[in-house]
């Protein structure tokens, strides 16, 4: 009978020691220590509708999920898998350990300086529903350091975080610039969208041509002709409009001096490519040879003097990017392959 009250006593407290750290979890404390906040994650992101990143070198950028897609400043389409890579984030992201006690002092210097600062929006609210401040990664670059803040109470401490089944750090995926974090695509245009196309080679324009869609009627023209060219094949013309319908940079030149980019933007481009849609707006891109180093580079024996994968584009006078051949070489079709045989 005494063994069976030692019993029930020791599973009561079991009972109430499990209940304990159940309730101080739930609170989003770890181990029950008063102003320590841990829980990071967001069981659901469908309320999230305003994302502001900002670095310690002064960048900043503020993401705004808009009617179809997110915005960036207000201004560009957002990338859609940047946003998705967010969103997993948000929702997986958990502690992996507290920081050892002998690198608390180190962790926290440092990121008083050098953390990202996360706010997080839901539901239309002024104030965020949480604040992380990213630091960087452990030793063993499987961890993160982060601190977070919540209601406007930041907690004492950070913690080392990562996504269960994710090797690495996750610092890289809160990044401030704003070019970073436009969408990539160049045209995206369904035949019915277009109203013209106009390509120009520079440096041989007779080869250069200009694309009329008026209803089911499509028009090539020759280069500064206002006569259609009659020998062209209609079906390889109607199909050249299917080719502009999800093309893409390779990324922006961001960490390019604006001295280069200045030189490369007055030089010759090696194409233009501009297209009007049926409501009149223009889209327009400027393609330009990117040179080998020392001008020269083998290929199967061959010299080139130019990159024979990529090229820098300038995308509406605006944006200086990358580009891929394999990704435009449908869209660089002479005037003569449009020809009649």
């Amino acid at each position: 009978m005494k063994s069976n009250k030692i019993l029930l006593a020791v599973l009561v407290v079991l009972v109430a020691v499990a209940l304990y750290f159940f309730m101080n979890n739930k609170t989003g404390t770890l181990g029950g220590r008063s102003g320590v906040l841990s829980d990071f994650a967001f069981e659901d992101t469908t309320n999230i509708d305003q994302i502001f990143i900002s670095d310690p070198s002064g960048e900043q950028v503020t993401l705004i999920k808009g009617d179809k897609n997110w915005l960036v400043n207000g201004k560009h389409k957002a990338r859609p898998e940047s946003i998705t890579v967010l969103m997993k984030t948000f929702n997986r992201i958990a502690v992996k350990s507290p920081v050892e006690k002998a690198a608390m002092e180190n962790v926290i210097k440092e990121m008083s300086t050098q953390a990202i600062k996360v706010e997080i929006y839901e539901s239309g609210k002024k104030q965020p529903s949480k604040v992380y401040y990213v630091g960087g990664p452990t030793q063993n670059h499987h961890g993160t350091y982060m601190l977070l803040e919540e209601d406007g109470e930041k907690s004492s401490e950070p913690f080392v975080t990562y996504i269960p089944g994710f090797y690495g750090f996750l610092s890289t995926r809160f990044y401030a610039n704003e070019l970073q974090w436009r969408d990539a695509t160049v045209f995206s245009y369904t035949p019915s969208e277009i109203k013209s196309i106009e390509v120009n080679f520079p440096e041989k324009m007779e080869e250069s041509f200009i694309i009329q869609k008026n209803e089911e009627l499509v028009n090539l023209f020759d280069y500064q002709s206002t006569e259609p060219n009659k020998k062209v094949d209609e079906k390889l013309v109607s199909d050249y409009l299917t080719f502009y319908q999800k093309i893409y940079y390779e990324n922006v030149a961001t960490e390019m001096k604006k001295e280069k980019q200045d030189s490369i933007k007055a030089s010759t481009p090696y194409f233009t490519i501009k297209v009007t849609d049926v409501f009149g707006n223009l889209n327009q891109l400027k393609g330009y040879k990117i040179p080998n180093k020392d001008s020269l580079a083998y290929y199967d024996g061959n010299v080139y003097p130019y990159d024979l994968d990529r090229m820098y584009g300038y995308l509406n006078d605006e944006l200086l990017i990358f580009i891929q051949y394999r990704s435009f070489d449908a869209l660089l079709l002479p005037k003569s392959y449009f020809l009649k045989k």
